[in-house]
């Protein structure tokens, strides 16, 4: 069981499974938001205790937690035969999102919470070297973490080559590079591989990739952050796929 916090968190969560839920605290019933979210509770049967601010700020520490905090069950992870199945799924597009070893948890819930926007068919992250799934994870992806499909493996490679033999295109980032996203076509099937916060992606995963490219910047700031940079790239593979 862990903790999460904040409207737009909890209100996610419960709109997608309402069985996650074990206890919920609230300190600000009167909020019109969290009237919404109390209803729904009382709905599903789901246990409330109405405690003093004092007791949430004790929990979760100095966060925006907008006066509610739950704790649910942890998530489970897909395991193979949920890519498997995946990868047999006939006439879809499929969209796959690998994060390799992002350590900032506010990094991780940005990709998460674009990932489930553009619609992602699943999240791939490596089992180690890489930030667990915690509370900031959850309040920043609004909810997103606990909905949108993940596999933990110990080796991407292996998940890169299962995806290859599929005839996924795999598409690395590189600010370095200067093939511009604008120019690449996204409107394949393929997986997009995000690196790390200082090393980028790491060496063996780099030189798998069939193509690297990279977003272009008016200035001298040639980097833009991870999360940003996930965002832009997924909206773009949804704008190339005729989506809007």
């Amino acid at each position: 069981m862990y903790v999460i916090y904040g409207i737009n968190t909890v209100q996610t969560l419960l709109n997608y499974n309402h069985e996650y839920f074990n206890n919920v605290l609230i300190s600000k019933k009167n909020n019109e938001r969290i009237k919404i979210i109390i209803n729904k509770l009382n709905f599903f049967k789901i246990q409330i205790s109405f405690v003093n601010e004092k007791l949430i700020n004790k929990i979760v520490g100095n966060v925006v937690h907008q006066g509610i905090l739950a704790y649910v069950n942890k998530k489970r992870y897909v395991n193979k035969l949920f890519l498997t199945n995946l990868l047999n799924t006939k006439n879809k597009l499929l969209l796959i999102l690998i994060l390799d070893s992002i350590v900032d948890p506010h990094n991780l819930g940005s990709c998460l919470r674009s990932a489930y926007s553009a619609n992602v068919d699943l999240v791939v992250i490596p089992k180690y070297n890489s930030v667990k799934l915690n509370s900031t994870v959850y309040k920043v992806s609004s909810g997103a973490a606990n909905i949108i499909p993940i596999l933990k493996v110990s080796n991407l490679n292996n998940v890169i080559k299962a995806l290859k033999n599929k005839g996924i295109k795999i598409i690395g980032t590189d600010d370095k590079s200067n093939n511009i996203i604008y120019r690449s076509n996204l409107s394949k099937s393929l997986a997009l591989v995000i690196g790390s916060e200082n090393h980028g992606i790491c060496n063996s995963v780099y030189y798998n990739c069939d193509e690297i490219i990279n977003i272009p910047t008016r200035n001298d700031m040639t980097s833009i952050n991870l999360s940003v940079a996930t965002g832009i790239i997924l909206f773009e593979i949804i704008r190339q796929r005729n989506f809007f």
